[in-house]
């Protein structure tokens, strides 16, 4: 069973008037903190939290050496790694996985320094709904033959079998799938809206296809690649993003020296990120220039409940258009995950969604495991840093066509 973490608003307030004292230029940051779901299926705790770092180059460092005194191999950075120490016995280790900016991974999930590269921090693709919700672009799967599976819609292309073995420390995960030797691919450890473009909000125990990913273990959350953006901050929580699959929670309160679950992905480059990333298409209305997405740039001021929530975007007439509410996975494009410190809560483009709170939740239009709304609070989102729930009953809206 996984404990829930709490981070209190003091803390947040703490860590944040830290980093602006000693932040040295590094890329841009935020407040933060998360509740994080119980595997077995209790309820999430609630957290805020900001978003990723920004900017990389910190070189890697060696690990322990092998037969006869071999100095261990260095990760590769913008500098080279250091030597690891002489010892006996093993073969000698390497340092971690080469990022975006030079970044690497440290062996042992404590001080490792790592931002993936800014190409896969957002969706560069339709964001794929649950086959049995109606939505639009239902998620379908490939099974290549190779222990690899597809995803048709964003073109991913998975690890299929994740096992209780593939427990590591953050860094150690993140090595874990830069050195996968699986179907001739190179693999990576994926983002936060790179893996939880996999979770199923219709079901639970796991919440992800069975079929094409059957035998998920449980007991553990899985990592992604994307820090907490207060673990910049020296003597803070040295924390990451993690998606729980029992019922899909998206937290940022991953401790790097747990061992939690690692699936890897394997994608190609798409290159720069667009700019802008929205374009107006109409007064009030911009679209996602990689999800292809269409949001309203207004959303409700006054929060309301769930039932009303679906009504207010049915009823939305903006010009001539047809609305509705967004799933909770196309909820999670939105959020920014790597904004100057400036715009941290909420962690959102606040040029295109002006009107964004800092911390006041949204709903989607996703039920918890399929559950009525009567039976469970339906999955609602907050940008103050864009982790996820369903404990609340009262939010505000944002409508999508």
């Amino acid at each position: 069973m996984q404990t829930t973490r709490l981070r209190s608003t003091a803390f947040l307030a703490l860590a944040l008037l830290s980093f602006a004292a000693c932040s040295s230029g590094a890329g841009g940051s935020g407040t933060g903190g998360a509740g994080a779901g119980d595997s077995s299926g209790g309820s999430p705790g609630t957290g805020m939290g900001g978003g990723t770092q920004a900017t990389g180059g910190i070189p890697g460092r060696g690990g322990a050496t092998g037969t006869g005194g071999v100095t261990a191999t260095g990760g590769t950075g913008v500098s080279p790694g250091t030597g690891g120490a002489t010892g006996s016995g093993g073969v000698a280790a390497t340092g971690g996985a080469t990022g975006a900016g030079g970044t690497v991974a440290t062996d042992g999930g404590v001080g490792c320094e790592y931002q993936p590269p800014s190409e896969f921090i957002y969706a560069r693709w339709p964001m794929p709904n649950p086959a049995s919700s109606g939505l639009p672009n239902p998620a379908s799967y490939t099974d290549n033959g190779d222990g690899t599976v597809t995803d048709n819609v964003t073109k991913l292309v998975w690890q299929k079998a994740v096992t209780s073995s593939q427990a590591f420390t953050w860094c150690d995960a993140i090595n874990y799938c830069a050195t996968l030797a699986l179907a001739g691919r190179s693999w990576r450890l994926p983002t936060r809206i790179e893996l939880l473009s996999l979770v199923d909000f219709t079901r639970t125990g796991p919440a992800i296809n069975t079929t094409s990913f059957p035998g998920v273990p449980s007991g553990k959350y899985h990592w992604t690649s994307s820090p907490w953006v207060v673990s910049q901050v020296a003597g803070k929580d040295q924390d990451s993003w993690i998606v729980n699959f029992y019922e899909g929670l998206t937290s940022n309160a991953g401790d790097r020296t747990d061992q939690e679950y690692a699936r890897c992905v394997s994608a190609p480059d798409e290159g720069p990120l667009p700019s802008p990333r929205y374009t107006a298409v109409a007064t009030g209305e911009v679209q996602d220039v990689d999800t292809k997405l269409i949001w309203a740039t207004s959303g409700t001021t006054a929060t309301t409940d769930f039932a009303t929530a679906q009504t207010t975007c049915t009823n939305l007439t903006l010009n001539g258009h047809t609305w509705r509410t967004p799933s909770i996975k196309e909820l999670s494009t939105l959020v920014d995950e790597v904004p100057p410190i400036s715009k941290v809560s909420p962690a959102i483009d606040t040029t295109t969604f002006p009107d964004t709170p800092a911390k006041t939740p949204y709903w989607s239009s996703s039920l918890f495991g399929g559950m009525s709304a009567t039976a469970h609070d339906p999955w609602n989102i907050n940008f103050e840093d864009g982790f996820t729930e369903y404990t609340q009953t009262a939010a505000l809206v944002r409508c999508v066509r």
